[in-house]
């Protein structure tokens, strides 16, 4: 039978094809770029969003004045239980420590949405969308944001509420329940961090196909304190920032890092 060229494995056997020299294996091992530097392994990437079989790591999520590298928990923390806001601040205090899941603040939940927005023709952010779609459908989801209303001035914000990152900042929040406009763009900055209400329209009419609502209270005669949750249903995106403190609700799982 004649030889057959080609026969990678057996000319190699054989010894007809020369080995590639160390140096040249080496240096495709190293995947080097033009510059010499090494390439950054898929886990750095800042464009997409990646599979784990608890978590999505979501890259390139703009946050304070930063960019950060977020795990998304697939499924609720505290094993899906109802907590107080208060009782949720200490759960993420403990889980910060452990390096687990822990609750967010209401802008660093919108910065994870628009993330995933961003990069919506992925399969991740698809199976992202419809987790966080069903579960404000079901349950309100609560924040580490609360509000204390002011009979008079303007309204304090509260993020990261009770915990080591606490940070507060004061805008005028109160007013009437209604779809996003215009004149509430200083509100959203406070309370999501951007001020856009094209993009925020669009983050949230593709995360839950509706219009967005911003539900708040008017001017209270005496300082009134809320929290600030997601909740969805088929006719709209409720960013509500008037529920009780002492209402039960659930939580997403987030656990940041800076880049």
């Amino acid at each position: 039978m004649p030889h057959i060229i080609g026969d990678r494995i057996g000319d190699r056997k054989h010894g007809l094809i020369p080995r590639a020299p160390q140096e040249l294996i080496e240096r495709l091992n190293r995947a080097e770029s033009p510059k010499g530097k090494k390439k950054l392994p898929e886990e750095h990437d800042t464009t997409s969003v990646h599979d784990s079989d608890d978590f999505w790591t979501i890259n390139n999520v703009s946050y304070r004045n930063g960019v950060y590298q977020v795990d998304f928990s697939k499924s609720l923390i505290g094993s899906g239980n109802e907590k107080k806001q208060d009782d949720w601040a200490d759960y993420s205090e403990q889980a910060r420590k452990r390096n687990g899941f822990y609750t967010g603040d209401m802008p660093l939940h919108h910065a994870i949405f628009a993330s995933l927005y961003s990069q919506r023709d992925s399969p991740q952010s698809e199976e992202a969308r419809k987790f966080i779609q069903k579960s404000m459908r079901e349950y309100f989801m609560t924040t580490l944001t609360r509000i204390l209303y002011q009979p008079k001035g303007k309204d304090k914000i509260i993020h990261d509420y009770k915990t080591s990152d606490e940070h507060s900042l004061e805008e005028n929040i109160s007013g009437p329940d209604r779809e996003i406009k215009n004149s509430d763009s200083p509100a959203l900055k406070a309370l999501l961090g951007t001020d856009d209400i094209q993009k925020i329209s669009e983050i949230y009419k593709w995360l839950n196909q509706t219009p967005t609502c911003l539900w708040r209270i008017k001017k209270p005669s005496d300082v009134e304190e809320r929290i600030a949750v997601f909740i969805a249903d088929s006719i709209r995106v409720y960013l509500n920032c008037n529920r009780y403190p002492d209402v039960l609700d659930r939580s997403f799982g987030v656990r940041a890092r800076k880049n």
